[in-house]
């Protein structure tokens, strides 16, 4: 513990923790996984910050079920890791990325700075989020996703409405600026073009764009387009 800081008595930390850093409850760190300066893991859910009357780290810790972060992970600075939380080996987090209760993280994914992960929410393995992305409740994502910086994801027709979490299949590219509306489902190896504005399901393997976000090419096509380019570079 240093001046900051606090590690709980339940923790089982094999990694290492920075100055400064949190740690509630029985967390687990896993090994060589490197937990960052102003850090939180475990952090309490709602409905149990309502029971406490202070904040010292010592109610926090009473009340908090911890989180599991596997081994040889990256955490950096001002992330929120709540309780509850189970993230796979080799993730890595930005800066400032807020994950809240019940929501896992697999193996090899790398998440971007500020992003939040607004309630329970799957991330598969080998998945990529860049910066400012925001995944509400409910929200599914499949194994080795891109997600391009500024998307939003929306989990209510019509605010304040009935949840309706958006599943977005394997192998899906998710342009920057798109915005997925509630109940959504996005078939897997499909790409939504940059700032698209998605309203409808998205069947597999299909390209679509714009506002409304509608069918382009294939993702095939879509390939042949990418190889052509690279191939001119």
């Amino acid at each position: 513990m240093s001046r900051g800081g606090y590690i709980s008595s339940r923790a089982v930390i094999y990694g290492r923790v920075e100055e400064d850093a949190v740690v509630y409850g029985p967390s687990r760190i896993g090994r060589n996984t490197f937990i960052d300066r102003w850090v939180q893991v475990g952090y309490p859910s709602k409905e149990k910050l309502l029971k406490i009357a202070d904040s010292e780290f010592s109610s926090l810790d009473n009340m908090s079920d911890g989180a599991t972060i596997g081994d040889r992970c990256i955490i950096r600075s001002f992330s929120i890791i709540y309780e509850k939380v189970r993230i796979g080996d080799y993730v890595e987090l930005g800066h400032g990325v807020l994950i809240r209760s019940n929501s896992t993280v697999g193996s090899r994914s790398r998440i971007g700075s500020f992003t939040q992960l607004d309630g329970e929410v799957h991330i598969g393995e080998e998945v990529i989020i860049q910066s400012m992305v925001y995944l509400p409740h409910l929200t599914e994502v499949g194994d080795k996703v891109f997600i391009g910086p500024n998307v939003v994801v929306t989990n209510d027709k019509y605010p304040i409405g009935r949840v309706q979490g958006v599943k977005i299949g394997r192998n899906v590219v998710i342009g920057a600026n798109s915005t997925i509306l509630a109940g959504v489902s996005i078939g897997e190896d499909s790409v939504i073009g940059a700032g698209s504005i998605v309203t409808h399901d998205v069947p597999s393997s299909t390209v679509v764009i714009g506002a409304p976000a509608k069918p382009y090419i294939s993702r095939w096509e879509y390939e042949e387009k990418k190889k052509q380019l690279e191939f001119l570079e």
